[in-house]
């Protein structure tokens, strides 16, 4: 393919605009110097053919320049690749020849010109997609965990289709059994085209159907049936989002050679995979235990399946995120199922992001946070999870506008999980953005009414703006959902910042009896005490929450801990943490 004069060149997520000068991921623009905008516009007009290293530098500096011209090739290449989110190692974009030259390797697009106009009305541009939940045939109702972990799985496939915006599990699984109009539901979730489908077991026998739908003129364009072994499922899978990105004409990677066939996993393994997810994803403390227990007997039945490795340790990281018992042994069992998982298979992206989770929350390890995010990254670049860490760590980090940037994505994968939009409340409420993030936390209500969370992010907002009133509303809503022992803490020192010491106090004393029937983190005492003003007794608590790494000690440098800067504490602790303040 050759562009002799292209307004646009489209390639996976990314636009280049060569008149303008921009480079566009899903919209936002993506800041790019001179050089290696102009190396990328050369490997872009001769996409799959070699462009040597002597042609870019002349592209890239005139004769007369006094340069190394290895040296700054070679950072010119390395700032276009970081541009990209590529891998030299594993690239999506850009492969290197080595002492010879590189080559644009990705599917590549420019704008129609016209006499394409005909040809482009009569198969439709699709650059989203949303797999809906597949219906379940079987009759049985309690046969839902296996249609659901299926679409999961389906989904998760698909998601590695670099050149689609896919939409998350969370904001599709509402429409389970919803009967709204294909072209309706695609318009909701922004997407240009829908699958939806069935799923039938017979015994050890899956059968799926499958059929894409253009959505703004619900139109057919495709429909598959595949039937298959349980023990196959697997490859079943990888065939179907294989097929659905070759009908859309998107392939993935196509000068690659095949994919290897994906292994047989052992049925029951597989089945006690799907059981657990259904029940992790309904995050009640009860709920989680029962995965953890079916994650654990699909590992017994088949020790080498890397995935009920990463779903372990990422049931566990959510115990110990919602203080189900000490960190110091959840976190660290975690870690070690989401390492044992990318032993087995360092392409798990959930494992990635189970460790991740994991050197934000327990390890403090920054630089091993940011490379296992954008490693899961590179693997799914659909899985909005994947943003949300990778958010969030950039927002303890203190760099807010590039979180808020790459939370921005996470949301258009999840235009509608309550939870998603609520938690982008608090990562605006860290950066000091108090009004967006009670306008945000709104709009999370808006979805769900009840959702605790929301009204608790919003309260901490409230709170630094003075209105405590209102703040101390929406904590005592939020603690009457039964979120636990945080929010009650945080209920606490609000009381005590409006002056109603007695209830603070009260409240301090039911966590003191609380915690001689269950775990409380240190950290929520230090909260309570911190609300009264007692900061010495605050700062013992937080010694302890350090000593058994609590993984709430890194909001210390969030605005509710700001009055504390000037205290020597408060920095030493920062330091040991090793957070930016």
């Amino acid at each position: 393919m050759s562009f002799s004069s292209p307004q646009l060149i489209r390639f996976g997520l990314f636009e280049l605009d060569i008149r303008s000068g921009e480079l566009r991921r899903q919209g936002s623009k993506v800041s790019l110097q001179e050089q290696p905008f102009q190396a990328l516009v050369l490997l872009l007009e001769r996409p799959g053919q070699v462009v040597t290293r002597e042609e870019l530098s002349k592209k890239l500096w005139s004769e007369d320049t006094f340069v190394d011209y290895e040296r700054g090739l070679n950072k010119a290449i390395n700032k276009l690749r970081a541009a990209l989110r590529d891998d030299a190692e594993k690239p999506r974009f850009i492969e290197t020849l080595p002492h010879h030259g590189y080559r644009f390797i990705a599917p590549v697009e420019s704008q129609a010109p016209a006499q394409d106009h005909a040809r482009a009305q009569h198969w439709p541009q699709i650059d989203s997609i949303a797999v809906l939940p597949l219906e379940n045939l079987s009759g049985d109702p309690a046969q839902e965990y296996f249609s659901d972990g299926l679409t999961e799985e389906l989904l998760c496939a698909v998601a590695r289709i670099s050149s689609l915006r896919v939409i998350s599990r969370t904001s599709v699984m509402p429409y389970k059994g919803v009967r709204k109009s294909l072209p309706a539901i695609a318009k909701e979730l922004r997407v240009d085209a829908v699958v939806e489908g069935t799923v039938a077991r017979s015994d050890q026998r899956v059968r799926i159907t499958a059929q894409l739908i253009y959505a703004p003129d619900d139109r057919h364009l495709w429909s598959g049936r595949y039937e298959r072994e349980l023990r196959d499922i697997l490859q079943l899978q990888a065939e179907i989002a294989e097929d659905i990105a070759s009908h859309i004409h998107k392939l993935v990677e196509p000068r690659q050679s095949p994919a290897a066939p994906a292994r047989k996993v052992h049925p029951q393994a597989y089945e006690a995979c799907l059981k657990g997810i259904f029940f992790r994803d309904k995050m009640t403390p009860a709920d989680l235990a029962k995965s953890v227990a079916l994650f654990t007997q699909a590992i017994e039945l088949d020790p080498a399946y890397a995935q009920p490795y990463a779903n372990l340790s990422q049931a566990q990281f959510y115990l110990g995120l919602f203080g189900m018992g000490p960190a110091s042994d959840l976190f660290p069992k975690a870690k070690a199922n989401a390492v044992k998982a990318l032993e087995l298979d360092d392409t798990v992206a959930s494992a990635h992001n189970a460790l991740a989770a994991v050197h934000i929350l327990y390890d403090w390890d920054w630089a091993g946070a940011e490379a296992e995010c954008l490693r899961a990254l590179q693997l799914s670049p659909n899985h909005s999870v994947t943003h949300v860490h990778l958010a969030d760590y950039m927002s303890i980090q203190n760099r807010h506008d590039e979180a808020i940037a790459e939370y921005k994505l996470a949301l258009e994968l999840d235009p509608i999980s309550c939870v998603y939009v609520g938690f982008f409340g608090l990562i605006l409420y860290r950066a000091r953005r108090y009004d967006e993030a009670i306008a945000q936390c709104q709009k999370a209500l808006e979805i769900n009414p009840n959702y605790p969370n929301a009204l608790w992010f919003q309260a901490l907002s409230l709170e630094q703006k003075g209105q405590l009133t209102e703040s101390i509303a929406n904590f005592e809503k939020a603690v009457s959902f039964g979120v636990g022992v945080p929010c009650r803490a945080l209920l606490a020192r609000a009381y005590a910042l409006a002056g109603e010491r007695a209830k603070a106090e009260s409240i301090l004393e039911e966590l003191k009896i609380l915690s001689q029937q269950q775990y409380v983190s240190p950290f929520d005492m230090a909260v309570v005490y911190l609300g009264l003003g007692d900061q010495d007794s605050a700062f013992e608590w937080l010694e302890q929450a350090y000593q058994q790494r609590v993984f709430r000690i890194i909001e210390l440098t969030f605005p509710m801990f700001d009055n504390l800067r000037s205290d020597p504490r408060w920095q030493d602790l920062v330091r040991r943490v090793g957070l930016p303040h």
